[in-house]
C-alpha cells in the first residue's frame, strides 16, 4: 500500500512554532489539528502550519512535504492505533473504538493521496472558505 512519509529536502522545516516532523515518519493531512481554531486567530507560524503542515506520526510534529512511498499493512496498523491513542489525548475522542474509526479514516484518507509513482513529493494546501475546510495536493516536480 502507498501512504506518504515526511521528506525534507533542504533539512529545515521551521517555519511553523509546531515542533518538525524527521524526515521518513508517517503522515496524515492533520487537518483536525485546527478544526477547533478560528484561523483569523493563527499567529502567521500557526497559518502557515495549517496552511500547508502534514502530521507526521511518530513526533506528532509538522512537514510541508511528503513522499509517497510503500507502507506494510503491520506499520499502517501501527500508526492507525498511534493516532488513535494521540486522538484520545489531545482531541477528546470518546472511547477507543471512535478514536480507532477515526483514525483508520484518516489513514485512509491520507493513503487514498498517494494514487502516484512512488517517491512523488507532495505539498499540502488548505483553507477556510464558504464550503467549509478545503484540502488540495498537488505534486512538486
Amino acid at each position: 500500500m502507498k501512504f506518504p512519509r515526511v521528506i525534507r529536502p533542504n533539512g529545515n522545516d521551521r517555519r511553523t512554532d509546531l515542533p518538525p516532523a524527521a524526515p521518513g515518519e508517517w503522515a496524515v493531512t492533520g487537518a483536525f489539528r485546527f478544526a477547533h481554531r478560528d484561523p483569523g486567530t493563527f499567529t502567521r507560524r500557526e497559518l502557515a502550519a495549517f496552511k500547508h503542515g502534514w502530521l507526521g506520526l511518530e513526533s506528532f510534529g509538522n512537514a510541508t512535504l511528503v513522499e509517497v512511498a510503500e507502507i506494510t499493512e503491520e506499520i499502517s496498523d501501527v500508526m492507525t492505533r498511534r493516532l488513535a491513542a494521540y486522538f484520545m489525548a489531545n482531541c477528546g475522542a470518546g472511547d477507543a473504538r471512535d478514536a480507532i474509526e477515526a483514525a483508520a479514516q484518516e489513514m485512509s484518507f491520507a493513503a487514498s493521496l498517494c494514487g502516484h509513482p512512488l517517491k512523488t513529493v507532495l505539498a499540502l494546501d488548505r483553507e477556510f472558505n464558504e464550503q467549509g475546510l478545503i484540502e488540495t495536493t498537488r505534486i512538486i516536480a
